[in-house]
């Protein structure tokens, strides 16, 4: 099967120039990631026009619920490689039985995960996470509601995926832009009320992020259908072992890492919650001034997987360590600049959100402490992105536990605690923990043994480059 409208994408990736291809498909994926922030910044606003306390729930809903989509991200992950290499190898009737199965296993595993999502929401928030009384009763509203996003998540990741695989990263960031403005418009009608609806706080929230996800979703399939009407997405009732061993190889390491983070986030929540309702809406407001610092760039090593994984898939080793060094150097040099900018305006950043002096105290001690280490941090998520194209996600995991673990957990609790130093030892803990993560994480990406295929050798295309 020929499939000319990939093709056009294929073709610019796997021989065009490098850093404008780079910036030509990252350029949607920053704005996705963008949209995404200001989903979370939508909300937060209203929220805290609701109530103070009220934007601190999201934050803690967010962890655990990164542990039950980890399923998805990891099988999402493992086909963004599998698609994109098999795209690199002009291999169209696999993308489009591919297609299908991921579809059919992502929209049944995210059912499954909604039904056990509402079942133990409880004893997680009240018991595990231990929310503050001031706020338990509003994220366990927001959780109710929440849970219906799993479904969503799995159906947009998805689809997603198997656009960004192709080469196609502007039409989900349309998309997305498109379920961000109806956010926008539905936050502040459900968050406070308007006419015959009643405010609802952080529940409003929840429900105005549901519907635009299911928004999303129901567009994003539409136009696969219209756009590539090659690719034929359908619900499968059979899927073979060897495309599910496959998925399993490259997704598990990314599902281990997803689940190991989403508790680290749970237990990290934990011990600021063990400071008070001050330190958790700290924690919340100086998190999203550096989301601010890291959307951008984010999104811009997220093209990064899908030039390798299609120039992997081409045969073309030493092209995509070249992607890989490229974008590990500039990006050191633009998120450097974003840093020091968020450095001397974070007075004014915090501000946007609270006005009460000892929340702005403690976020301005944070966001000083960590802002330094940002360009590290893209590193860490550059080696992510260089596991997720390559399919080799083993050590870009080990890098993800450890710091997240062993660093931010461990040595956390034995700085804020166990020597005194309260919730500035946490801080200090999660700077240390991207310095390692980058450092490590930028070595691998120099010298690591990734540029093998993960799609048999046989089924390659015939331009083979080792490097």
């Amino acid at each position: 099967m020929v499939s000319p409208s990939i093709e056009k994408y294929r073709e610019e990736i796997v021989s065009g120039p490098i850093l404008s291809t780079m910036l030509k498909l990252g350029l949607p994926l920053m704005l996705t990631d963008i949209i995404m922030l200001a989903y979370n910044l939508t909300d937060a606003y209203w929220l805290s026009r609701y109530s103070t306390y009220a934007l601190a729930v999201p934050r803690q809903t967010w962890p655990i619920f990164l542990v039950f989509v980890s399923i998805l991200i990891g099988i999402t992950n493992a086909n963004l490689a599998i698609l994109s290499q098999y795209v690199g190898a002009k291999l169209y009737n696999k993308v489009s039985e591919t297609t299908s199965k991921l579809f059919t296993l992502c929209l049944s595993i995210s059912f499954v995960l909604f039904i056990v999502y509402e079942i133990v929401k409880y004893h997680i928030f009240a018991y595990l996470i231990k929310v503050p009384t001031e706020i338990l009763h509003d994220v366990l509203e927001y959780a109710k509601i929440i849970a219906l996003d799993v479904i969503g998540f799995g159906i947009g990741a998805s689809l997603s995926t198997i656009m960004q695989s192709f080469g196609d990263t502007r039409t989900p960031a349309t998309v997305m832009g498109i379920g961000a403005l109806l956010n926008a418009i539905l936050d502040p009608i459900f968050i406070v009320g308007i006419g015959p609806i009643s405010s609802m706080g952080a529940k409003g929230a929840a429900i105005a992020t549901v519907i635009t996800r299911l928004f999303s979703g129901t567009i994003l399939f539409s136009l696969i259908k219209m756009r590539y009407p090659e690719v034929k997405i359908r619900f499968v009732y059979s899927i073979d072992k060897e495309w599910v061993l496959t998925s399993l190889k490259v997704g598990v390491p990314v599902i281990i890492m997803t689940i190991a983070d989403g508790f680290a986030f749970t237990f990290q929540q934990a011990l600021v919650n063990t400071f008070g309702v001050i330190a958790t809406t700290t924690f919340t407001i100086g998190f999203m001034v550096m989301d601010i610092a890291n959307a951008v760039l984010r999104g811009f090593t997220m093209s990064i997987s899908i030039m390798i994984g299609q120039c992997l898939g081409a045969g073309d080793a030493g092209r995509a360590r070249k992607i890989a060094l490229t974008a590990a150097h500039t990006i050191m040099a633009v998120v450097f600049t974003g840093a020091t900018l968020v450095f001397i305006g974070r007075s004014y950043l915090i501000s946007i959100f609270t006005a009460d002096p000892a929340v702005l105290i403690e976020a301005e001690k944070l966001i000083a402490t960590i802002s330094w280490i940002l360009p590290l941090m893209m590193l860490s998520f550059l080696g992510m992105s260089v596991g997720r194209g390559s399919g080799h996600t083993i050590v870009p995991t080990i890098v993800n536990i450890t710091r997240f673990w062993i660093i931010r957990i461990g040595i956390g609790w034995l700085l804020a605690v166990a020597s005194g130093m309260g919730i500035t030892g946490i801080w200090t803990a999660i700077a240390l923990s991207e310095i390692l993560g980058g450092t490590v994480s930028h070595t691998w990406i120099k010298k690591g043994k990734w540029t093998k295929p993960i799609i048999k050798h046989q089924q390659l295309a015939p331009l083979t480059k080792q490097n």
